[in-house]
């Protein structure tokens, strides 16, 4: 700033010497938006952030939660917590686009809490042999906890179980093996601060074979199921997480297909009675 006016003052002097030609080129010049010639980010990956007292400071951004901006000063490394609104409007503007590139900027906080549920069974003897299935499914809740906005999110779980043994009319076959893994996954909507998203996931049958002859050893085989894990993605980085059995599934890869249904609700707001709007979405 200081130096545009500079030039300004420097070329309104030298104006009286100057033929018209000279002094529009020189104007020109002196009227250029210097932010909009040069890139907000430094080499080393700093941004230079101005107050409305036109005051700066070179620094890095680190992270954001709500309507604040964790920056690491360039000159001793030192980290701040700033409320954005001190930055003059150029430069919230640059950080609130910061907020929206990049995934890993708002350091957001989710909720995630799961329950396993039996949504059937059934059983049958023939021949002293006794089959039984029973189909299982988790219903899944998160919650952005974060004053932030959560969109540009998916959210992707896995079913972990083991398959011993297939029900072929009558006959038990060999399942698939240990560790199968049913997995979904499917973009959230816009999620506001205290926002839910619920869903229950397709079932998964579950075998059980045994049989206890008068002579002889008993037979006995069990399908298992290991877990649950569950993930919430921005632009594919990974911001939240809930294992099951965190030992068990730390080693496992990703398998994930299909589409499922989710419901969003918000209580907090819900109990100020709010209606949705014609579009069928939340206010």
């Amino acid at each position: 700033m200081f130096a545009l006016l500079a030039i300004a003052a420097f070329i309104t002097s030298q104006g009286i010497a100057e033929d018209k030609a000279d002094q529009k080129r020189k104007l020109k010049v002196a009227s250029v938006d210097r932010a909009k010639m040069r890139s907000p980010w430094a080499q080393d990956g700093s941004m230079t952030l101005r107050n409305d007292d036109g005051q700066e400071i070179q620094a890095h951004l680190v992270s954001a939660h709500g309507e604040t901006v964790k920056i690491q000063r360039v000159e001793d490394e030192r980290e701040f917590d700033v409320p954005i609104e001190t930055f003059d409007s150029h430069t919230q503007d640059r950080i609130r686009n910061w907020m929206d590139e990049d995934p890993t900027a708002i350091q957001y906080a989710m909720d995630i809490k799961t329950q396993r549920v039996l949504v059937d069974s059934s059983e049958f003897k023939i021949s002293g042999k006794m089959y039984k299935k029973s189909k299982w499914a988790y219903r899944v809740t998160l919650a952005n906890q974060t004053r932030n906005e959560l969109n540009h999110a998916q959210v992707e779980y896995r079913i972990v179980y083991d398959d011993n043994v297939e029900f072929l009319r009558t006959t038990p076959m060999p399942g698939e093996g240990e560790n199968c893994q049913d997995g979904q996954a499917v973009d959230l909507p816009v999620l506001v601060f205290n926002d839910e998203v619920e869903f229950t996931t397709p079932p998964i049958e579950i075998h059980t074979y045994e049989y206890e002859p008068t002579r002889g050893d008993r037979e006995f085989l069990k399908d298992e199921i290991k877990g649950i894990w569950v993930r919430v993605l921005r632009y594919d980085e990974v911001i939240a997480e809930f294992r099951s059995n965190e030992a068990f599934m730390k080693s496992l890869s990703w398998d994930n297909e299909d589409q499922i249904e989710i419901k969003v609700t918000n209580r907090f707001r819900d109990s100020f009675g709010e209606e949705e709007s014609e579009s069928g979405n939340p206010q």
